[in-house]
């Protein structure tokens, strides 16, 4: 193993006989450099919780590659010469001896940001309030006033667009085609996005809050749970059941989920 001047290596051997330990060896030690030989003769130590391991340290003065031998006249081990087993420093944690702030002068020193003074950064950068939350301006779904049969185009096929894993409200307007607001009192709506038209099952499914029924007003919350989907375009219908169980598609367009980078 390639070593560094001034790095200082700790080798280990461990002396057994008949196949168990060997206490009380009074072992010697030759550290070796490749192509120079041996540098350093180092006191050899025995550990002191008997369990036959021995060691011994050796800094180099300049880079290369060292080896050490362990050597002892004892006739009773299983072998009188051991290679020793290198340990060194861990890059980063044994090294750091001094303190911390001794790296960077103080004056040049900025702490961290305080989560009141992200929130004032985030809040002037991206308005007020929960800044992985927004709002989509209102959906206006405008239908004929033949039994609400007939969906115009315009607005009301305008997609829902939204990033990947963020919340969002979607507030919608039910007119008829004089713009007089459709009465919502007693209904139901559904909000349903598939991966295919024809598929079974719904990627999401939300009961929209008709939260002002008789100026025709709905809204449509989607949580970070309901958007931490694959990103891309997903068909995509609003269904309304009305109060005498008559049932209407008054939105058929797509849902659109975009690519959030920042998560």
């Amino acid at each position: 193993m390639i070593y560094r001047a001034g790095e200082t290596i700790t080798f280990v051997a461990c002396y057994t006989a008949d196949g168990e330990v060997k206490t009380g060896l009074t072992p010697t030690a030759s550290v070796h450099k490749m192509g120079t030989g041996v540098v350093d003769n180092p006191t050899v130590s025995e550990d002191p919780d008997g369990n036959g391991f021995y060691y011994c340290t050796f800094t180099p003065s300049s880079d290369g590659i060292y080896t050490c031998i362990f050597k002892t006249a004892d006739v009773t081990v299983d072998q009188k010469h051991l290679p020793g087993i290198a340990f060194r420093g861990i890059a980063g944690v044994n090294s750091l001896d001094a303190a911390i702030t001794s790296r960077l002068a103080s004056e040049d020193y900025e702490p961290a940001p305080t989560a009141e003074e992200i929130d004032v950064e985030l809040s002037e950068n991206h308005g007020a309030g929960s800044w992985q939350s927004y709002a989509i301006g209102a959906l206006l779904l405008t239908l004929t006033d033949d039994e609400l049969d007939v969906l115009l185009d315009g607005q009301a096929r305008k997609p829902i667009a939204v990033f990947r894993g963020d919340s969002a409200e979607i507030e919608i307007v039910v007119t008829d085609a004089d713009g007089a607001a459709i009465d919502l009192t007693n209904a139901d709506a559904i909000f349903t996005a598939k991966e295919r038209e024809d598929d079974e099952d719904a990627v999401i499914e939300k009961a929209l809050d008709i939260y002002d029924p008789t100026h025709g007003k709905m809204k449509l919350s989607l949580a970070t749970s309901d958007t931490a989907i694959e990103a891309k375009t997903y068909p995509a219908d609003i269904e309304i059941t009305f109060a005498d169980g008559r049932v209407k598609t008054v939105w058929k367009s797509a849902l659109e989920v975009k690519w959030d980078v920042g998560r």
